[in-house]
């Protein structure tokens, strides 16, 4: 009887280590869990999304209808910016002159600024990581780097839809094009706005 009691002390003496053990990776798991949460809400709500009251129809008809009665070079050129810019309260794409700076200065600004995370090329993971920072109401834009007036257009939160031309699932995006402003939309497929190239990056405003 002597030798069973300490055997079974020992027993008991276990079991509790185990539990607290488990208690304790339990705990430090769901810290972990809680801390990327947190990451994944800060890099989404650094920006307030205003988009879900900003008529995205009504921003191309005033983008087409700028374009028709413009008569300097700039006119029109920083719609893009200043639709974002209204959509998630950015002061980055601010102008003294223009209001807003033109669309091929938001390339060069996301690239050195902090807020921004350059996703790289566009691929299916690119577009699908894109697109779910879009959901979360972040911004995602994709922009032509093949030249320095490249074309740029903003993700459209939503589900993706495979394209046969580019045998990718593609998102909708909001695009004013400058140089064919009839043909800007905003409820349409990335594969109306452009053609699928490696000179395509993706950047999201964290």
């Amino acid at each position: 009887m002597k030798k069973i009691l300490p055997l079974f002390a020992l027993v008991i003496c276990l079991i509790s280590c185990k539990d607290d053990q488990k208690e304790k990776s339990t705990n430090e798991e769901n810290t972990t869990i809680s801390e990327q949460e947190g990451v994944s809400k800060i890099k989404t709500s650094s920006t307030t999304n205003k988009l879900t009251s900003l008529d995205l129809a009504l921003e191309v008809e005033n983008f087409i209808t700028c374009k028709k009665a413009s008569t300097e070079r700039n006119d029109c050129r920083n719609s893009i910016t200043k639709t974002i810019s209204k959509a998630f309260d950015l002061t980055e794409f601010s102008d003294p002159k223009l209001g807003y700076v033109v669309y091929d200065s938001i390339r060069p600004i996301a690239e050195r600024s902090k807020n921004w995370l350059k996703l790289g090329t566009v691929d299916q993971k690119s577009i699908d990581m894109a697109l779910a920072h879009s959901n979360r109401g972040g911004l995602a834009l994709i922009i032509d780097t093949a030249e320095t007036y490249g074309h740029v257009v903003m993700i459209v939160s939503g589900e993706s839809k495979k394209s046969g031309s580019w045998d990718m699932k593609l998102p909708k995006v909001l695009s004013l094009t400058n140089y064919k402003p009839e043909k800007s939309f905003s409820n349409k497929s990335l594969s109306y706005a452009m053609q699928k190239s490696k000179d395509l990056k993706v950047f999201i405003r964290q």
